[in-house]
């Protein structure tokens, strides 16, 4: 009973993987075990929904504005203090990932200026709760360049 159960199990993985159709595991794996897109789509995209548009008046846009706040004094530590990450039940390794990958596919930042969050990092700027987030996310927009957000991007400042 139990040789014929392995071999109903495992048979149709033996058969993917000599027709070549097995997919890899992803080599980004979070600590918890799944990518940095999954743990967007479980723990952010609710409310900055799946393509990191915002809902205008409510939540911000990320889309095409989250690499802007790396441009200003302090807006790096402000990325992971606001509540939505700060306080999210990821681990540090985990949310620094999911933060890096949504920098990189969201932000587009220029070439060369992103420097990747750490886990250190994210540990050092979460024990630092912000209480007021509207307003330091204020005085950091104010600091933008002034200039048009990319084609396609929405602001819900």
């Amino acid at each position: 009973m139990k040789r014929g159960f392995l071999i109903l199990v495992t048979l149709p993985w033996a058969a993917a993987a000599v027709a070549g159709q097995m997919v890899d595991r992803p080599v980004n794996l979070a600590r918890n075990g799944r990518t940095p897109h999954v743990n967007y789509m479980t723990e952010c995209q609710g409310c900055h929904l799946p393509d990191g548009s915002g809902m205008a008046g409510k939540v911000p846009a990320m889309k095409g504005e989250i690499s802007r706040f790396l441009t200003v004094e302090g807006g790096r530590q402000f990325l992971i203090q606001v509540p939505g990450a700060a306080n999210s039940k990821l681990s540090d390794a985990d949310l620094a990932a999911v933060m890096n990958w949504i920098i990189t596919t969201m932000g587009k930042p220029a070439a060369g200026t992103f420097t990747p969050y750490t886990p250190e990092e994210v540990a050092s700027y979460r024990a630092h709760s912000l209480q007021d987030v509207a307003t330091v996310r204020g005085r950091l927009v104010s600091r933008f360049a002034v200039q048009e957000p990319p084609t396609g991007a929405t602001s819900s400042r």
